[in-house]
Formats: structure tokens, C-alpha cells, sequence
């Protein structure tokens, strides 16, 4: 799916009304970049999102010059996932990080079974209801 990139601050400001720290801004970006690599394939698209999306995040977190990040760990990828959800303790910041996972996935061609996975794996490791991450996917769904 194309996302829209000009309707991404939408988004993120239906979600976040107010300021995010570095840390965590940092943090949902290596969400984003667990979901981007969880099927083993990128695209342009879906790497033009990453930091279309970071770049978003970086102003949210008063860093509009910051680059973004990109993350590598020794971790697995499962442990790696818990790892950064229990470093986001705000209600806004875990909903970023689960919508900033669902536009990566839905950024390439299509959704890959490994990214469905991974998208309920990280509901659950997130502590967002379903209910919850159900509206989320549909804001998601709205940004072609």
C-alpha cells in the first residue's frame, strides 16, 4: 500500500497532542524498524516511510535535525521487541510505536504472514487492547 506521506502528521497528532522525549522517539522509530525487517525484505517505499516517519518523530521530539537512527542489536528479534515495549511506559508512546509498526508493514506491496505476526505479538507486548488496536489500524489503513 502507498502511503500518503503528507497525511503521516495526521495521524501521529490524532494519536500524540503533546511533546516526546528523544528516548522515546528513538524508541518507536526501533519499533518501526523491527516491523520493516520481520518479512527479510525492504523496499523503496517502505524506507522512504522509516524516515518520512522518523522525521515526524524528531520534531515531536523538539530534534527536527536529528537523523534517523537506524538500529541494530545482538538481540533476538522477539526478545528485542519486549525489550523496547517495556522502555515505553506512556499510553501515547506505546500507541505510536504499535502505529508506527503497522504503517511499516503496510507500507511495502503487501502484508506479509511474518508481519501479521508480529503485529499481534506486539498488541500484546505493548498492553493495547484489541478494541483499541483495532481503531489504530484503521487510522493506519486511511493514510493511501
Amino acid at each position: 500500500m502507498k502511503i500518503d506521506h503528507a497525511r503521516l502528521g495526521e495521524l501521529v497528532s490524532s494519536i500524540c497532542d503533546g511533546p516526546l522525549t528523544l528516548a522515546e522517539a528513538e524508541t518507536i522509530m526501533a519499533v518501526a524498524q523491527l516491523a520493516v525487517d520481520v518479512d527479510g525484505t525492504e523496499d523503496a517505499d517502505e524506507i522512504a516511510t522509516f524516515f518520512a516517519l522518523g522525521k515526524l518523530l524528531s520534531i515531536l521530539a523538539g530534534s527536527a535535525d536529528a537523523a534517523t537512527p537506524t538500529f541494530a542489536s545482538d538481540e533476538d528479534d522477539d526478545e528485542r521487541l519486549h525489550t523496547l515495549a517495556a522502555q515505553l511506559d506512556r499510553t501515547v508512546t506505546r500507541e505510536l510505536a504499535f502505529a508506527a509498526a503497522h504503517i511499516m508493514t503496510l507500507a511495502d506491496v503487501a502484508i506479509a504472514r511474518e508481519e501479521d505476526a508480529f503485529i499481534y505479538t506486539l498488541r500484546a507486548a505493548l498492553s493495547i487492547d484489541e478494541f483499541r488496536a483495532g481503531e489504530i489500524a484503521f487510522a493506519v489503513g486511511n493514510l493511501r
